[in-house]
């Protein structure tokens, strides 16, 4: 074995080990390329990041930002909190019972595929301007990724475990618990992770059509101001709670399933 292939598995090692030093030197090359290529556009086109850090310090001074984070959090919660419960529970039953899946699973894979930015309109009418409207919003384009994967994740379950849980007696809901829901679970993070960012941007799309509260307004006044630099702020708001979330759902994964990480071939 050469010294240099050495040297390289040594050097991939640390930066595997640093992951985290591998993202912050990811983001500050991108945040200097932009920096830079930014500085010469028109102010009303484009922006640069020292731009949008000082319209961030102005919006949050003022406490616009929070307000307008706060009014988008709400709808996010509670409309991916009752989609995440419907959606995990209607996905057990989808995989566990071929009658709930030939009568229903169909929607589901329909639903996913429906433009359902066309129906802001009609949801509009039926639900108003306001919170309610987020929710169902939210809850509808969040859900069918949740569904269909937990969907999958039961399906996948093998035919010999559940066969043990009923060789011993195993009542529908002891396999359920103990063996169904341990097996997909993995699959239903994945569902859950897929549908925050679906909420996100729903969240996002709800509040760019009624234009009156949250991020999604702030966003869209500042647009109508030409505030170029102020328009990325709530952007990356945005997206900075799609990596958060993300990200604590990967931490729930590996507390409540760590074996999944341990016998995973990805991101050796």
């Amino acid at each position: 074995m050469s010294a240099a292939f050495v040297r390289r598995g040594r050097i991939a090692a640390f930066f595997k080990a640093r992951r985290g030093l591998v993202s912050v030197l990811s983001f500050v090359a991108l945040m200097a390329i932009w920096e830079i290529a930014g500085r010469g556009g028109n102010p009303l086109l484009t922006s640069h990041p020292s731009a949008v850090f000082r319209a961030f310090e102005a919006q949050a001074a003022s406490g616009v930002l929070l307000k307008a984070f706060l009014q988008s959090l709400q709808p996010l919660l509670i409309g991916y909190g009752l989609a995440a419960i419907a959606g995990i529970a209607i996905g057990l039953l989808l995989g566990r019972y071929w009658v709930a899946e030939a009568g229903a699973g169909f929607y589901f894979v329909g639903l996913d595929a429906t433009p359902l930015v066309a129906f802001l309109p009609v949801l509009i009418l039926w639900f108003g301007l306001h919170l309610t409207v987020k929710i169902v919003i939210v809850f509808l384009f969040s859900i069918t990724p949740i569904v269909i994967n937990t969907w999958i994740g039961v399906k996948g379950v093998p035919k010999t475990l559940v066969e043990v849980g009923k060789s011993f007696v195993g009542s529908e809901a002891f396999i359920m618990r103990q063996i169904v829901l341990p097996y997909a679970l993995p699959s239903i993070i994945a569902g859950l992770r897929l549908g925050i960012g679906r909420a996100i941007i729903a969240m996002a799309v709800a509040e760019l059509f009624t234009a009156i509260s949250g991020l999604g307004g702030l966003l869209l006044k500042r647009s109508e101001d030409y505030d170029t630099a102020g328009m990325f702020v709530p952007a990356f708001v945005f997206m900075a709670m799609g990596i958060v979330a993300t990200g604590l759902l990967i931490w729930l994964e590996r507390r409540i399933a760590p074996w999944h990480k341990a016998t995973s071939a990805g991101n050796e």
